[in-house]
């Protein structure tokens, strides 16, 4: 299995509207992509506009298939507003 972390912070006072963008793809995740273990937003105690994606993965195969579907790539526009930068992805093999 593959193992994504990915540090996203979003502009000041657009918190909720990224979570409400996340809360739908998170849902499509889950329900149309069987590749895909785990998938979850964490937000920071300390820091309200710091945010990880907690990824986990089977295979290749199951990153490719996030990425390119329509409800991914549909949301990364949606988000894309609310970001104060590019996302930092790091990727994991999971023991």
């Amino acid at each position: 299995m593959i193992a994504v972390i990915a540090d996203i912070t979003v502009k000041d006072g657009s918190g909720e509207q990224f979570e409400a963008v996340i809360a739908e793809l998170a849902e499509k995740v889950r329900t149309e992509e069987p590749g895909t273990v785990l998938y979850q937003l964490i937000r920071s105690k300390t820091d309200a506009n710091s945010y990880k994606f907690m990824e986990l993965y089977q295979d290749g195969a199951a990153i490719k298939a996030h990425g390119t579907s329509e409800h991914f790539q549909a949301a990364g526009k949606a988000m894309a507003p609310f970001l104060a930068g590019a996302p930092q992805i790091e990727y994991f093999d999971a023991l």
